[in-house]
């Protein structure tokens, strides 16, 4: 599919049009809320998440994203995907590189050239060094210096990002996300730097509702790589990075219980600061299938959606029975160490007593319900049927032969006249007979007549004016022509309009119709014309009759006045067609009109034929990713038919086929010279127009089609659903809700716990349905309280704007140790003896001796 260029994002953004189900933006966000992204991993996670929101969001809402790296080309890179609107834009990234760093440590740590006190933090022995344009490297050290470094220009730019997301709140709430690898060398090391800068400004601008929560991905979401999984040597420097992170973060988490602090160093700051690291943290680790672990894109995809719904106003809990609604960003920042301390303690678990640091891990699971491709199927159907109307044909359906003929009536009559009959062309400038005094006997005898004389004068003066007469003529032609295409393009649109001009280079089949086929017969009949001699003969025949003959009786004498008289008027008329015929054939009146039409005809063609094949592909190609997943889904539909079959009506068709007129004219000059047309909104208009007979409890209705045993008409579902309770309805509901829960399959960890370690956790469960399908929820909802779910009716909660059934599992109060991936973690770090960078604090404090977390 071939798209214009400035058209791309346009014809994009019909995937999102909604009609049924459709979303209102009112209230619809979580608003103050910036989410960063440190380093590779951690900025390509907020990247898919900035992906999912881009178009949803507005300044409004007050959701913001950064980038903060060290690897100078990956930043440009985002900024130039940016412009095609994916990626961070220059204000969304912050740079910890600065030249001057790239030779701090060519002589060791004890010599680096800028400050004493830059990096005493740093291990004595650190090796030698030079610093690159392209990252840390995996080296944790590497990145806190860079970000020491840099920190003057660093805390400006993140301050005033800070300032700028506060500045925009209402309440004075700020909430922010951090998410970030732990097993690499800038995200993981400047994540504690990062967080505590964040902490110290809002603790300085005594900000009271600043939160701040951690999203620490572990070593294993890049073993989806190949070549990273079969790289030992990495894996294992990873891992040992990794732990190294989370030993860091395991004693930050619970600072303000322990008596010390938070100290961070640059050339001209420093900063000491006792709180804990995070307000809460959730845990992402890889995952494996049969074929090894899942690709980081689907991780950071599943990621990315937990974060949104954050960013959303998701709701858990269920105000009908306990009271119990909340937010799940609260839930999310909610401090749970009273209520896990008290179920440690009812459950005697020792292993969990005895955990100093609490983890938040996520398990998810979406099943989404088809509304918006049953939309696009329907759009497609309807469109299709529409766009087809484009095409026929004016002479079949419409006047056009006599809406031609009408306009060339004029022409046709005045080429196919006599050559002494009246002229009846509405044009000025011709000669005007009805003044001319018709001449005794007496005058034509003695040749004092005059009349032949003064038309010679009047012929002289009329060839003068004979230019302007034929640009007259032409301009009156080509406006009633051109009326005739524009009521046809209104009517019929473009392609038409093409049709009614007949030009086969516009891809016309049959050229015997149409106005260059009428315009070309005119020009045949100007070809054939012959001058007539006729009355010149007349009136010499006439004068020697009178020159030989005297006539006595006053009725002899009448009739050759009158004969003379009307013999000097055709010959005159005669002279006048003939001089008006040479006149459109010297200046190649029908040629030019011919060239006019074929150019008229080119024109449309090439500006309306691949607009309307770009946006009939863009709507082809939304409908067949919709049946995909349709099929896929609605498994047990017993047809994937969704609207009533006597729905789509010939009606329906015109207005839809209307519509899409409307748009192509109305934007002709857009097209035309490149610019943007809003595909989008005009289309959605379209859209709701057609569907607006469907009225309220669409999706549903769609539903009922697709899962009822007969097929329906639209008073079938008109009486299903015009009142409060109809049993035919909710058995189809309970059917359509069943073929959902019984495709539920396994929810997707975000992060992998040990086996049977999820019992020794408080699991806060939340399902979710969506309020837009109120029938078909509540069948939804009764199987899941049902056997063998038996979930709690507090559990589960409708949600506003939401087509998606969604189950999320928080766990509370994690260990590192529950990771599946902590073993490999810890042997990796227990194993490194000689490699600087896995700690940030290498001098002042020596995580080694902080418990190996696998042993708590």
């Amino acid at each position: 599919m071939i798209l214009i260029d400035t058209q791309k994002e346009e014809f994009s953004k019909l995937k999102d049009i909604r009609v049924f189900g459709k979303i209102s933006h009112e209230n619809r966000f979580n608003k103050n809320f910036l989410v960063i992204g440190l380093g590779g991993l951690g900025s390509r996670a907020v990247c898919a998440l900035k992906g999912m929101l881009v178009n949803d969001i507005t300044p409004e809402d007050n959701i913001n994203f950064l980038m903060i790296d060290s690897d100078i080309s990956e930043m440009e890179r985002t900024i130039e995907d940016s412009k095609e609107g994916v990626g961070f834009n220059a204000l969304e990234v912050i740079s910890i590189y600065r030249p001057d760093i790239e030779n701090v440590l060519e002589n060791g740590i004890q010599n680096n050239k800028i400050h004493k006190n830059l990096a005493n933090w740093m291990s004595p022995e650190f090796p030698e060094i030079i610093i690159g344009r392209d990252g840390a490297k995996g080296n944790r050290q590497i990145g806190r210096l860079m970000f020491s470094n840099a920190y003057t220009d660093i805390r400006m730019l993140l301050f005033d990002k800070l300032q700028a997301v506060y500045d925009k709140t209402e309440e004075g709430t700020v909430d922010v996300l951090i998410v970030s690898g732990v097993s690499g060398g800038t995200g993981s090391g400047i994540l504690s730097d990062v967080a505590y800068n964040i902490r110290a400004y809002g603790k300085a601008k005594k900000w009271n509702n600043l939160r701040i929560g951690g999203c620490l991905l572990m070593p294993d979401v890049l073993f989806g790589y190949k070549a990273v999984y079969e790289d030992t040597e990495l894996v294992s420097r990873l891992n040992a990075n990794g732990c190294a992170t989370m030993k860091e973060v395991d004693y930050y988490m619970k600072l303000s219980e322990k008596d010390d602090n938070y100290t961070f160093i640059s050339k001209d700051n420093k900063m000491v600061i006792r709180e804990n690291l995070f307000d809460a943290c959730m845990l992402v680790s890889g995952r494996k299938d049969s074929q090894g672990y899942i690709p980081e894109g689907f991780v950071l995809k599943d990621v990315a959606s937990f974060i949104y719904r954050l960013a959303s106003n998701k709701y858990i809990g269920n105000n009908d029975v306990d009271n119990d609604r909340k937010l799940l960003r609260d839930v999310f920042f909610e401090n749970e160490g009273y209520a896990i301390t008290n179920w440690k303690m009812e459950h005697n678990d020792e292993d969990i007593k005895k955990s100093n640091c609490y983890y938040k891990v996520v398990s998810e699971a979406d099943y989404h319900i088809p509304i918006k491709e049953i939309e696009n199927m329907c759009e497609n159907d309807i469109f299709s049927q529409a766009y087809k109307g484009l095409y026929r044909s004016p002479f079949k359906e419409g006047n056009a032969e006599a809406d031609i003929k009408g306009v060339l009536t004029e022409l046709t009559e005045f080429l196919g006249e006599d050559a002494g009959e009246n002229i009846k062309l509405n044009v000025g400038g011709l000669i005007q007979y009805s003044q001319i005094t018709k001449p005794t006997y007496k005058m034509i005898k003695k040749h004092t007549d005059g009349l032949r004389e003064g038309f010679a004068t009047k012929m002289e003066n009329f060839e003068k004016e004979l230019p302007v007469i034929i640009k007259s003529m032409k301009n009156k032609l080509w406006g009633a022509l051109d009326d005739v295409i524009v009521k046809y393009m209104k009517e019929f649109g473009p392609f038409g309009a093409i049709d009614i001009i007949g030009a086969p280079s516009a891809g016309v089949t049959d050229s015997t119709k149409g106005m260059m086929a009428e315009v070309k017969k005119l020009e045949k009949m100007m070809k054939d014309y012959t001058p007539s001699g006729e009355y010149t003969r007349i009136i010499d025949s006439i004068k020697e009759i009178v020159a030989k003959r005297f006539f006595t009786f006053p009725s002899a004498k009448r009739e050759t006045e009158n004969g003379y008289y009307e013999a000097c008027i055709k010959e005159m008329l005669a002279a006048e067609r003939t001089k008006l015929i040479d006149e459109l054939d010297a200046q190649d009146l029908f040629g030019d009109t011919l060239r006019w039409l074929q150019q008229r005809a080119e024109r449309l063609d090439e500006i309306y034929s691949q607009f309307g094949e770009d946006l009939k592909n863009s709507i082809d190609d939304l409908s067949i990713a919709g049946s995909q997943t349709v099929v896929n889904i609605l498994k047990k539909a017993k047809r994937h038919e969704f609207l009533p079959t006597d729905y789509v009506t010939s009606k329906r068709i015109g207005e839809m086929s209307s519509g899409i007129i409307k748009l192509m004219l109305d934007n002709e000059a857009n097209i035309d010279n490149g610019r943007v047309i809003p595909v989008k909104d005009e289309m959605e208009k379209i859209y709701r127009e057609f569907f607006s007979g469907v009225g309220a409890y669409g999706p549903e209705k769609m539903f009922t089609v697709a899962f009822s045993d007969n097929k329906l008409t639209e008073q079938d579902i008109n009486v299903m659903f015009g009142s409060p309770v109809n049993d035919r309805r909710t058995a189809i509901m309970e059917e359509a809700a069943k073929a959902f829960v019984d495709d539920i399959s396994e929810e997707q960890p975000l992060c992998v716990l040990k086996d049977d370690y999820k019992e020794k956790l408080l699991a806060k469960k939340y399902i979710s349905v969506p309020n837009v399908m109120p029938y078909f929820s509540k069948a939804v909802k009764a199987i899941l309280m049902g056997k063998p779910y038996n979930e709690k009716e507090d559990s589960i909660t409708l949600n506003p704007g939401e087509i998606e059934i969604s189950i999320d599992d928080i766990f509370v109060g994690v260990p590192v140790s529950m990771m599946q991936c902590a073993m490999e973690m810890q042997m990796a770090y227990n194993a490194v003896y000689d490699y600087k960078g896995l700690h940030i604090d290498e001098v002042n404090k020596d995580m080694k001796s902080f418990p190996d977390f696998v042993t708590i």
